[in-house]
C-alpha cells in the first residue's frame, strides 16, 4: 500500500488565542484592518508550519477565518443576501452579515452538524445570483505555497451540497441553486489549477446526512458517474478529495461517490460504521482512500486494542486487491473541534494522581498519531503480530489503575424507575399555583448578565490567591446586589441573580463535580471571536456539595420579587465538555442528572420558586441520521426529566434553547414536560415560534424579543413588532418575554439600553391589549 498523511482542518483561533483578541480589539476600532490581518495570517501561517514540520504529507488550506468559514463562502460565491448589498466594502459588509448593524439584522446562526461550532446560515433564494469573489481565497493560497510549496498544499472547498444544503432556502429548489453555483466553483477551480495546484478538497459532510442521502442524484453531474464526467472533474486537470465526516455514508450515497470521476474519497472511521460499508461493497481501486481513523472530535488518545483491531480490519480489505491502492492516514474530521495542544497544560502534568496527561490528545498531539496510524498499518502489511502500540498502552493502563470505578454512582443508576421521571402533577394542574406574583407577559432574562473586567481581575485574583475566598464572595455579592437593582430599576418580574461567580455555564458546574478535569488553555471557538474551554469527564461524577444555593440566597434577600435558581441541564454539561469514550454517552448523562437533581432539591429547600435548566445543546447532540435520532431523545429527555422532575408543583420549571433547528425534535422538546420554554427566535424570524404553534406546545413559551450577539440595540418599535408576532402565534397568557439568550457578552450600556426599551415595549403591549401592567 502506498500511505501517506493528511490533514483537513485545523483549529484558527491560535494557540494564545490571538486572533480572538485582535477582532475584538478591531471591533472596538483599536486597530486597523492591516494588523487585524496581519495576526490572522501570523497565526495561519504558524499552523501550516506546525503540520509541515510533523510530517503531514497534504496540508489543507482555506479553512481559516476570520469569523466563521461558511459565511466566507457565502462572500466568495457572491450570495450576500440583499439587505447586506449596500455595504460597499466587503470586510464591513462581511462583519454586518455575522454581528448586524442597526435596521440591518444578521443572519441566522445555528449550529455546524452536532458539533458546538455555530455557523452563518446561507439564505438563498430566486433572487441569488452567484459571482466569483475569491481574491482574498486564492491570496491565501498563494501565501501557503510560499511556506508549504505546492505539492503539500491543498485548497479546502466547501462543496456546494453542502453549501446548499445547510442553506435556508426560499421559493427556490436545491437543484436550481447548485445548478447556478457550478460555475462560479469551475472558475474557482481554473484559478487553483494556474496556482500549480494539483489536488483539492471538496467538504461534502452534508453526504452523511439523512438530508443529504436525499441529494444522491445530483453528485454524478458534479462529480461525475453514470456516464457523466461532472463538471467539477472534468477536463480541470485537478484532482478532486471528495470530503466526508462526522457519520458513516449510506448505501445508495457511497455506490455514487465510488462510481464517481473524484480521485480521493474521505471518510469518518470514528462514527458511523463506514468500515463494514468498506468491507462489504469494497473500494475503487482508482482512488485513493482518506481513512479518517484518528478522532478529530475526541480529545483522548486512541486506545491500542481497538485501533489495532480496525487496522487490521482496513489491511484486510487491500490485501486482495490486485491493483497497488492508496490511503491517505486522516483526521476523521477538522480538528478545529479541539484545542492547540497538551503541551500547553502545566497544571495537569502536575496532576500526576490523575494519570491524564498520558492519554490526552489535541490538534498537535493528533498529528503525531496520525504519524503512528501510518506506521502501524505499514507494520501490518508487514506482517507484523508483535504489539503495535505498546507505550499507548501503559498511558491507559496507568490511568485506569489511578481512576477505578465508583459503585455507589452506578447502583444509583439502577435504582431508578419511571416514578423519577415523572412531576406530581400535569402541567394544567401546576400552572395555577405558579407565576402567582407575576402578570401576564412577565418580563425576564435568561440569566447572565455582563462579566466585566472588574469580575474577571476579582476572579483572577482569588484563583491566584491574592485574596480570599471571603473576600472573593462578598465582592461576588455587590455584584448581585447591582444586578438585582438595575433589574428592579427597569422593572423587570422575574428577575436573576447575573451569574457573576461563573466563568462558563458548564466550567462552574464541572467545578463544583468531581470527576472533571480542566485545562488552562484548552480553548476551542464556538463562533467569531467567542471560544469555550471544555471541561473533560475522566470518571463517574457525583457532587460534593450544594453549587447554587449561596448566590440564590444572597439575590432573594435582596428583592421581594422571585429570582430563578440558575442551573445547566445534563445533556448540555455532557455536549459542552469533552466526554469519556470507556461509558456511553447516556451513563454520563445520567449521572449528571443524578447531581442536578439533588442541587434542585436544594434550592427549593432554600425557597426557590424558579429553577431554570438550561439544556442549549439537546439538539446539537442528534444523530445526523433521522433513523438514529429517537433512541438519542429518549435518554436525552430522561436525563432532563430526572434532573426536574423532583421538583415540586408549586415551582415552576424552566428551560433555555438557542440557535439550532427545532422542527424535527418538537415532540422531545414537549416531552421534556418544561413550565417556560425560552427560545432564540431573534434572527430566525417567527419561524421557530410558527414550529411550536404547529405542533401544538402546550406549556408557556419565551421567545427572543432581540438578539444578544449583536451589538446593536434594537428599538421599543422594533420589539413592539416583534411580540406583536409572538401574539399572532400564541396567547398572552402563554408568553414570557425575554431576550433570546444570556447577556454575559455584552456590555452594560447596550444590556441596560435593550432591557428597558424590552419592558418599555411589554407595557405598551400590555395597554393596547388592556392587560394589568
Amino acid at each position: 500500500m502506498d500511505i501517506s498523511v493528511g490533514t483537513i482542518g485545523f483549529p484558527r483561533v491560535g494557540e494564545t488565542r490571538q486572533l480572538k483578541f485582535a477582532l475584538e480589539k478591531y471591533w472596538r476600532q483599536e486597530i486597523s484592518l492591516e494588523v487585524l490581518l496581519h495576526t490572522a495570517n501570523s497565526v495561519e501561517e504558524q499552523n501550516w508550519k506546525v503540520q509541515l514540520a510533523a510530517g503531514v504529507d497534504r496540508i489543507g488550506v482555506g479553512d481559516f477565518t476570520l469569523y466563521d468559514h461558511v459565511l466566507d463562502w457565502t462572500m466568495r460565491l457572491g450570495c450576500e443576501p440583499g439587505r447586506f448589498r449596500s455595504i460597499e466594502d466587503d470586510t464591513d459588509r462581511y462583519f454586518a452579515m455575522a454581528r448586524g448593524r442597526t435596521g440591518i439584522p444578521a443572519m441566522d446562526m445555528t449550529k455546524w452538524f452536532d458539533t458546538n461550532y455555530h455557523y452563518e446560515v446561507p439564505e438563498i433564494d430566486q433572487d441569488c445570483s452567484p459571482r466569483s469573489n475569491f481574491t482574498s481565497f486564492l491570496d491565501e493560497l498563494k501565501r501557503a505555497i510560499d511556506v508549504l510549496g505546492s505539492q503539500r498544499t491543498v485548497p479546502i472547498v466547501l462543496g456546494p451540497l453542502t453549501y446548499v444544503g445547510l442553506g435556508k432556502l426560499k421559493n427556490v429548489s436545491p437543484s436550481d441553486i447548485v445548478e447556478k453555483l457550478t460555475p462560479v466553483y469551475v472558475d474557482l477551480f481554473e484559478h487553483i489549477k494556474k496556482l500549480g495546484l494539483a489536488e483539492v478538497q471538496v467538504h461534502e459532510p452534508i453526504l452523511v446526512t439523512s438530508k443529504g442521502s436525499g441529494m444522491t442524484e445530483m453528485i454524478a453531474p458534479l462529480y461525475g458517474g453514470d456516464g457523466t464526467r461532472g463538471v467539477l472533474t472534468a477536463g480541470n486537470g485537478l484532482s478532486v478529495n471528495l470530503v466526508t465526516y462526522f457519520d458513516g455514508l449510506d448505501e445508495g450515497v457511497y455506490k455514487a461517490v465510488s462510481g464517481s470521476n473524484v480521485a480521493s474519497i474521505s471518510m469518518d472511521f470514528t462514527r458511523g460504521n463506514n468500515i463494514a460499508m468498506l468491507e462489504t461493497s469494497g473500494f475503487p481501486a482508482d482512488k485513493r482512500l482518506g481513512l479518517g481513523a484518528v478522532d478529530g472530535r475526541s480529545i483522548w488518545k486512541f486506545h491500542p486494542d481497538e485501533l489495532t483491531e480496525f487496522l487490521k480490519r482496513v489491511e484486510k480489505c487491500f490485501r486482495s486487491g490486485t491493483v497497488p491502492r492508496k490511503i491517505s492516514v486522516q483526521p476523521s474530521c477538522s480538528l478545529q473541534h479541539l484545542p492547540y495542544t497538551v503541551e500547553a497544560e502545566v497544571n495537569l502534568k502536575e496532576q500526576k494522581e490523575l494519570g491524564l496527561t498520558s492519554v490526552l490528545s489535541f490538534a498537535y498531539e493528533k498529528l503525531g498519531e496520525l504519524t503512528a496510524v501510518r506506521e502501524g498499518l505499514t507494520r501490518l502489511e508487514g506482517g507484523a503480530s508483535s504489539d503495535l502500540f505498546s507505550e499507548v498502552r501503559m498511558g491507559w493502563a496507568d490511568f485506569a489503575r489511578l481512576n477505578p470505578k465508583k459503585q455507589t454512582v452506578w447502583d444509583r443508576i439502577t435504582l431508578i424507575t419511571g416514578s423519577d421521571l415523572r412531576r406530581p402533577d400535569q402541567f394544567s394542574d401546576r400552572r395555577s399555583k405558579q407565576l402567582t406574583d407575576c402578570h401576564i407577559l412577565p418580563t425576564t432574562t435568561i440569566g447572565s448578565f455582563p462579566q466585566t473586567d472588574e469580575i474577571r481581575r476579582l476572579r483572577r485574583r482569588f484563583i491566584n490567591g491574592s485574596i480570599s475566598k471571603s473576600d472573593y464572595e462578598t465582592e461576588i455579592d455587590k455584584q448581585i446586589a447591582y444586578n438585582i437593582g438595575v433589574q428592579e430599576a427597569l422593572g423587570l418580574d422575574i428577575l436573576v441573580h447575573g451569574e457573576p461567580e461563573r466563568t462558563d455555564m458548564v466550567e462552574y458546574f464541572a467545578q463544583k463535580l468531581n470527576g472533571f478535569a480542566f485545562t488552562q488553555n484548552g480553548w476551542v471557538q464556538s463562533y467569531g471571536s467567542r471560544c469555550v474551554r471544555p471541561p473533560i469527564i475522566y470518571t463517574d461524577l457525583t457532587r460534593l456539595h450544594d453549587m447554587t444555593v449561596r448566590e440564590f440566597v444572597v439575590a432573594q434577600k435582596l428583592t421581594q420579587k422571585p429570582v430563578k435558581g440558575m442551573l445547566t441541564g445534563p445533556v448540555t454539561i455532557l455536549n459542552w465538555s469533552f466526554p469519556r469514550k470507556d461509558i456511553s454517552r447516556k451513563d454520563q448523562a445520567l449521572q449528571l442528572a443524578l447531581c442536578l437533581r439533588d442541587e434542585v432539591s436544594d434550592l427549593e429547600r432554600a425557597g426557590c420558586r424558579f429553577v431554570q435548566m438550561d439544556e442549549l445543546a439537546l439538539r446539537e447532540g442528534m444523530p445526523l441520521k433521522d433513523q438514529n435520532k429517537d433512541v438519542y431523545l429518549q435518554w436525552a429527555v430522561d436525563a432532563f426529566k430526572l434532573s426536574t422532575a423532583v421538583a415540586k408543583p408549586e415551582t415552576s420549571v424552566h428551560t433555555h434553547m438557542c440557535y439550532a433547528e427545532f422542527s424535527d425534535c418538537l415532540d422531545a422538546i414537549m416531552a421534556l414536560d418544561a413550565d417556560v420554554n425560552s427560545i432564540e427566535n431573534a434572527r430566525s424570524g417567527n419561524e421557530t415560534l410558527e414550529a411550536f404553534k404547529k405542533a401544538g406546545y402546550g406549556q408557556d413559551l419565551g421567545p427572543g424579543t432581540y438578539d444578544i450577539h449583536s451589538p446593536v440595540v434594537p428599538a421599543v418599535t422594533d420589539m413592539e413588532q416583534k411580540l406583536q408576532e409572538f401574539l399572532s402565534c400564541m396567547p398572552p397568557e402563554q408568553l414570557v418575554v425575554n431576550p433570546d439568550c444570556g447577556l454575559k457578552t455584552r456590555k452594560w450600556p447596550e444590556t441596560i439600553a435593550a432591557l428597558r426599551n424590552m419592558v418599555t415595549a411589554t407595557h405598551h403591549i400590555k395597554a393596547e391589549l388592556r392587560l394589568e401592567p
